[in-house]
C-alpha cells in the first residue's frame, strides 16, 4: 500500500487533511514530528514525504533529501507554500518532486499526490520556468563548465536533475525524444562527462559549492 507522510506537527487539522487522504485514495497517511525521521515501520512500497513549510527548516528537509537520495521509493514534495517564489526557493535546494500551496483546494492536492505516486513531477508551467530561469541564470553566473551549454541544454539537464525521463523531457519542452538525445551527446561531449550520471554529479557539485 502507498504511504504518504506528512512531516509536521501532530494536530486536529492536520489529522481532518490526512483522514480525508486515507479515504480519498485509499492509502497510508499519517503525521510525523519534524526530526523525528522513525522510518522502521515504512515497508517497501512508494511513500510520498509532503514537508510542512510552516514546521520544516533547512536542516530539517536536508536530513529527509538525505533519506530520499538513499533510497528510490521515497518521493519528496514541499507543503503549504505561499508563493511561487518560495517554492523555486525551496527547489533550488532540495530534490523534490512537486509543491502543493496553502491555497490549493482538496481535489487538486488529491490530484497531484496520484500523479506523484506515478512517477510523474507535480510543478506547475509557470513554476517550471521560473525554475529553469534561476537554475540558467545561477549556472551562467557561478559555474564555469556550463557556460558553455546553450539555454535549451541546461533547461535539459535541470529537468534531468528532478528525475525526468528522456520521455518526460520532450513532452515538458515539446520537442521529440531524438531531439532530447540529440542535447544530451552535446551535452555530454560539452562537460567532458560520458553518461547523465556523471553530468548530474558535476551539476551537485557546482550547486552544493554555490550554498
Amino acid at each position: 500500500m502507498k504511504t504518504i507522510i506528512m512531516v509536521t506537527l501532530d494536530n486536529p487539522q492536520n489529522e481532518l487533511f490526512l483522514e480525508y487522504l486515507r479515504t480519498e485514495l485509499d492509502c497510508s497517511a499519517y503525521s510525523m514530528e519534524p526530526g523525528q525521521l522513525d522510518l522502521e515501520s515504512v515497508s517497501d512500497t512508494p511513500v510520498l514525504v509532503l514537508l510542512d513549510q510552516d514546521y520544516v527548516d533547512d536542516d530539517i528537509a536536508r536530513q529527509w533529501s538525505q533519506h530520499a537520495q538513499q533510497n528510490e521509493q521515497f518521493i519528496m514534495a514541499g507543503f503549504n507554500l505561499d508563493t511561487e517564489e518560495d517554492a523555486v526557493k525551496l527547489m533550488m535546494r532540495f530534490p523534490l518532486q512537486g509543491v502543493f500551496y496553502r491555497r490549493d483546494p482538496l481535489k487538486m492536492i488529491s490530484k497531484g499526490v496520484n500523479i506523484l505516486f506515478t512517477g510523474e513531477m507535480w510543478l506547475s508551467r509557470a513554476l517550471m520556468e521560473k525554475l529553469l530561469s534561476a537554475y540558467w541564470y545561477r549556472q551562467r553566473s557561478e559555474s564555469a563548465p556550463f557556460k558553455s551549454l546553450t539555454r535549451r541544454e541546461m533547461e535539459i539537464l535541470q529537468l534531468l536533475k528532478t528525475g525526468a525521463s528522456n520521455h518526460d523531457i520532450a513532452q515538458q519542452l515539446a520537442i521529440s525524444e531524438h531531439t532530447v538525445k540529440s542535447h544530451l551527446y552535446h551535452i555530454f561531449r560539452k562537460l567532458k562527462v560520458r553518461n547523465r550520471a556523471q553530468a548530474l554529479n558535476l551539476l551537485r557539485e557546482q550547486l552544493d559549492a554555490a550554498f
